[in-house]
């Protein structure tokens, strides 16, 4: 387990090498974030930037084979970019709801006709079903021959979440139950689960392949 939060905190030092681009979107996420009508936008956008180049970073440049060096096993190399992802879902979580209760007293009701609570299950659970996909199609094939996939499953589930969040504002979807938040939850953390463990057996037998 401490070889797996090392290599999860190598990627966190990773991001952190690469401020500006960060900043940008951290931006991006805190400025959608004012409003539960569009949070979802900069949500799933950072946690594709996410998956497609933070996650990615390994196969483009000698990060890999550094990793590849390391007393780690494959198994170990795959928990460590899921307990990244998923850490990085949750802080993402925590800006959004941050900024948004910042923000709503300063501008109209009608600005946040989603509650908050069903926003960050929903945003959750989406950014999950697109990691649990997306990250063994970047560590089996590679971040630059799995980019049409990873385009067609971002878009798809940003347009789901969108289409919800849009008609849930005009009224069009009545509010989730709090069972139905709760579950959001769990799916996604299920989603995220049964994929590492799919992931560790392909990443294994991947490593014969090579």
């Amino acid at each position: 387990m401490r070889n797996v939060l090392l290599l999860c905190r190598t990627d966190w030092f990773r991001l952190a090498g690469l401020p500006r681009y960060s900043l940008v979107y951290l931006l991006i996420l805190a400025g959608f974030s004012v409003s539960t009508h569009v949070a979802p936008i900069g949500y799933v956008m950072a946690c594709y930037v996410l998956s497609a180049t933070v996650v990615g970073f390994d196969d483009n440049s000698a990060a890999g084979l550094f990793t590849g060096t390391l007393p780690v096993s494959r198994a170990q190399i795959v928990w460590g970019k899921y307990f990244f992802c998923a850490a990085f879902l949750l802080l993402a979580d925590g800006v959004v709801l941050l900024v948004n209760r910042a923000a709503a007293g300063l501008l109209p009701p009608s600005v946040n006709p989603l509650p908050i609570g069903s926003l960050l299950a929903l945003q959750f659970c989406g950014a999950a079903v697109i990691i649990a996909v997306s990250l063994p199609l970047i560590l089996l094939l590679g971040s630059i021959r799995a980019r049409y996939g990873l385009v067609a499953i971002y878009m798809a589930v940003f347009f789901l979440l969108f289409r919800y969040a849009s008609e849930a504002g005009r009224g069009g979807i009545p509010p989730l139950p709090s069972d139905a938040v709760s579950l959001l939850w769990l799916v996604g953390a299920a989603a995220l689960l049964a994929s590492a463990l799919i992931t560790v057996c392909l990443y294994r037998e991947h490593e014969y392949l090579q």
